[in-house]
């Protein structure tokens, strides 16, 4: 493109680019929704974007994130909360309620079709299989674009999200292995956690902070060892979800140091609230795995510093208060909002408080997860990648109120945060679908996209 031809949209801020450098001032230039050009030189565009002392980001991406775990939230909520929050590509996993676990092609390609009428943001899929019958479905749903396979160790529910018994995962995760697809994995021992729920009611222990207390950290690191042990026995590629406890993540490097292809994932929660978060909030803050101490946080972020965690998601799970506030939290669902406040507060409290780098904040929420989920197009800014990016204001200071946010079920377990940083607009394929505080686009906008 000559000097004296526009863009489609040129882009004028302070520009991410992927080797970690801030070009200040730059100009990004985007032409039939992808990256055309990053330059150091003035751009022409037939559209134009100044961001004067803004940070021009690529789009986040969450990899990890429940729309229809509740049907009062699904795709259309849970997607335009996420433009509000500069995630331009959510990867949604597959046990969507009422009881219609994605674990056939079939379904799989009804879920992209709704994807395509009610998405405002672009979406991935996960893909899970039953307990029983013929495992030939994982090539068929692979080949159909999910972009990996979801497995638990613990049971949620029999139909929606079973517990897929240690025999079925070995001959799974050798098909798995085969499709070049990653299976991602809940690590909890269900007969630890069975057995603790049981005694602690039997005892009337059934305070918020019993949930977490019940569900013991050796739960989840014994779960993750023996699903490792099946990736190194298989070849299959392990990524390992919401790791709540340092062991869990020197497990991974241990193995990955012996050949397993694995990689790790926390999630915003654990990385700012603790187990005291029962006691203030009670069931707002239940989730699993449960929260965690100060030191298991404090350990955590000196694995995000150090590089042990690959990624951060939000495992955005929403349910309604009346399903959250229980006298038994035993009784109280499990899951919190989380997709629209991934970024900004990711960002707040690791690279405004000097804990990462603008660099490694991107790797945990942008090239990282598009990279291990085989997504090419997605999480940096150069020239051939989706026109999705983030102005994004780091002077900002505010406070995070839950009834400013997008979500259908109306409250966020940040509620009354104090926020460094807030997302102006967020722009996807090169059109806006956020600025503001408004939704610029609805249902139909975002599109299914396959792993490379």
């Amino acid at each position: 493109m000559t000097a004296a031809e526009k863009h489609d949209l040129v882009v004028h801020g302070d520009i991410a680019l992927p080797d970690g450098r801030l070009l200040t001032a730059g100009w990004l230039g985007v032409t039939d929704g992808r990256i055309a050009e990053v330059s150091e030189a003035p751009l022409a565009g037939a559209d134009n974007v100044e961001a004067p002392g803004c940070l021009i980001l690529p789009g986040f991406v969450d990899a990890h994130v429940h729309t229809r775990s509740s049907v009062d939230e699904g795709i259309t909520a849970t997607t335009g909360a996420a433009a509000a929050g500069g995630t331009t590509t959510i990867i949604d996993m597959p046990f969507d309620k009422p009881a219609r676990p994605v674990n056939t092609r079939e379904r799989l390609e009804a879920k992209v079709a709704d994807v395509h009428a009610e998405a405002v943001v672009d979406v991935a899929l996960y893909a899970t299989f039953p307990p029983e019958g013929d495992l030939a479905v994982i090539g068929e749903m692979a080949g159909a674009g999910a972009a990996a396979f979801k497995v638990s160790t613990i049971e949620v529910d029999p139909v929606r999200f079973p517990r897929i018994p240690d025999g079925r995962l070995y001959e799974a995760f050798q098909e798995i292995s085969r499709t070049g697809r990653p299976v991602a994995a809940h690590q909890e021992n269900q007969e630890i956690i069975l057995a603790q729920a049981e005694a602690f009611q039997g005892r009337g222990q059934t305070e918020p902070i019993d949930h977490a207390l019940s569900r013991p950290p050796v739960a989840e690191a014994e779960a993750a060892g023996r699903l490792l042990e099946l990736a190194y026995w298989t070849g299959a590629r392990l990524h390992m979800v919401h790791g709540t406890i340092p062991r869990t993540f020197e497990l991974i490097r241990w193995n990955r140091d012996t050949g397993v292809r694995a990689t790790g994932e926390t999630c915003l929660q654990y990385l700012l609230l603790t187990m005291d978060a029962l006691r203030d909030q009670g069931g707002r803050a239940k989730c699993n795995p449960p929260l965690r101490t100060q030191d298991d946080v404090d350990a955590l972020w000196q694995q995000v510093q150090g590089g042990l965690i690959d990624i951060v998601t939000s495992d955005h799970s929403p349910y309604p208060l009346p399903q959250k506030e229980r006298e038994d939290i035993f009784e109280a669902y499990a899951g919190m909002p989380g997709v629209e406040t991934l970024g900004s507060l990711l960002y707040s409290e690791g690279v405004a408080k000097g804990r990462i780098e603008l660099e490694r904040f991107l790797e945990l929420v942008a090239s990282g997860p598009a990279d291990i989920f085989g997504l090419a197009q997605k999480g940096r800014l150069e020239a051939g990648a989706d026109a999705d990016f983030v102005v994004f204001d780091p002077h900002v200071q505010s406070t995070l109120d839950e009834t400013a946010l997008h979500y259908a079920v109306g409250w966020s377990p940040y509620h009354g945060h104090e926020c460094q940083g807030r997302v102006v607009s967020t722009w996807l394929r090169g059109s806006c679908v956020y600025d503001d505080g408004r939704l610029m686009a609805g249902p139909g906008t975002g599109r299914f996209v396959r792993p490379s």
